[in-house]
């Protein structure tokens, strides 16, 4: 992997502005891949899309911030003092993400889409680090809610949608959507969520 700039930005309803870092290059060596669409590459960190000032508490979406400056890698002289001890954004919690429904953040469905997929991926994390081998209420509420707003029109949210449903334990809905046609590229997923729907495995895997 090789990084980027950091970028120097103006984030809304933020005070300071905040810092960015990006990447050049990377790959996906060694990557783990899981059936709720997550993906952990040490080589290809995650870039979040929603971010949070640490300092401030304010979430805002990555796109709609102002690039300010940008300090290069290759250069000292391209870091201004006053950036030197700027917050990196980070991206928001478990709570944040609940959060943000209340704030007005999943104002398209895209935007909610996105929120309501990282939280997913926050309760699954619990069960990749073996710490609980159950979904809370709340996560499984989140997950009724999700269903419902992914397409079946498209090939990408169904084969999320099955997953979601396998989750809540729906497995003939599941399996409904994952007997459907599919491109070649899907194969592979489709196959590892319709072998763990036949077990009635409601848990997040690998895709191996």
């Amino acid at each position: 992997m090789q990084r980027g700039p950091t970028l120097i930005v103006k984030a809304p309803g933020c005070q300071n502005l905040v810092k960015f870092s990006t990447i050049a290059s990377g790959n996906t060596f060694g990557a783990v891949y899981w059936t709720d669409g997550k993906r952990e590459a040490r080589m290809l960190p995650d870039e979040p899309w929603l971010r949070k000032s640490p300092s401030e508490g304010v979430m805002f979406w990555s796109d709609e911030c102002e690039t300010i400056g940008q300090i290069d890698i290759f250069s000292r002289d391209s870091e201004k003092p006053e950036w030197v001890d700027l917050d990196y954004a980070e991206e928001p919690s478990e709570g944040d993400y609940i959060a943000a429904f209340q704030s007005g953040f999943g104002s398209t469905a895209e935007k909610e889409r996105y929120i309501r997929m990282r939280l997913w991926w926050r309760g699954n994390d619990r069960t990749r680090q073996g710490e609980i081998t159950e979904l809370s209420d709340a996560h499984r509420d989140n997950l009724q809610s999700f269903e419902v707003i992914l397409s079946e029109e498209d090939d990408s949210q169904k084969l999320m949608k099955a997953e979601v449903l396998r989750h809540l334990s729906r497995f003939e809905e599941a399996l409904r959507l994952l007997d459907s046609e599919f491109p070649k590229t899907y194969s592979h997923a489709v196959k590892r969520i319709r072998d763990l729907v036949f077990c009635s495995d409601d848990k997040v895997a690998t895709l191996t």
